[in-house]
């Protein structure tokens, strides 16, 4: 599969989708659901299985008739199965609420939340999780021991979701970071306004 996009590989990689044989076992449908795996690679497999004579499940369909990208959450989330639906319109709420005057916006593919027009945090499915992405703050390392962490992934699932609290907190720990790192000036009213009080 060395002559595939690497996103394609990876995704393929992360399912555990090696060889030709594994791939041909798969749906067109499960494979489109793989992060980073796109309509455009699917011709490029099905000439790759011709010629080596495996049989496919991947079956030719034109554009029109694959599922329609998400280009917003609304979108995103409909196209999830419902528990996933559930749990992640849940995080949604939790991480707007903890953080008044966040943004949404959709990027990279994924539903996405920013604070002062800086990214906060990003969230999605995947077969076997949901998500909520972005580098996690210092000193949560204890609260999230029950969760599978990476350097900017904290995996968890419909049935053990992340406590409100937790969210809550990483969330205003994030708005902090950034207020800090890009303060918002004041406006020039509003600094005269400061002024004349003193």
């Amino acid at each position: 599969m060395a002559d595939l996009a690497a996103p394609a590989r990876r995704a393929l990689e992360h399912a555990g989708i090696i060889t030709l044989k594994e791939l041909a076992e798969r749906t067109e449908k499960e494979l489109l659901e793989l992060h980073g795996f796109g309509p455009a690679t699917l011709p490029v497999l099905r000439k790759k299985l011709k010629v080596t004579g495996l049989n496919s499940t991947i079956t030719s369909k034109t554009m029109r008739d694959l599922p329609k990208k998400p280009t917003n959450t609304d979108e995103y989330l409909k196209q999830l199965p419902p528990d996933q639906r559930k749990a992640l319109g849940a995080l949604r709420k939790r991480i707007l609420a903890a953080a008044p005057g966040t943004e949404e916006h959709f990027g990279y593919g994924l539903p996405a939340f920013k604070y002062n027009g800086h990214p906060l945090v990003y969230m999605g499915a995947a077969k076997n999780h949901v998500a909520l992405y972005g580098s996690v703050p210092v000193g949560f390392k204890e609260r999230l021991k029950d969760f599978t962490v990476s350097k900017g992934t904290i995996q968890f699932t419909p049935e053990k979701p992340l406590p409100a609290s937790l969210v809550k907190d990483i969330v205003k720990a994030k708005v902090a970071a950034i207020e800090v790192r890009w303060p918002v000036k004041m406006k020039k009213a509003a600094r005269k306004k400061a002024a004349k009080k003193k």
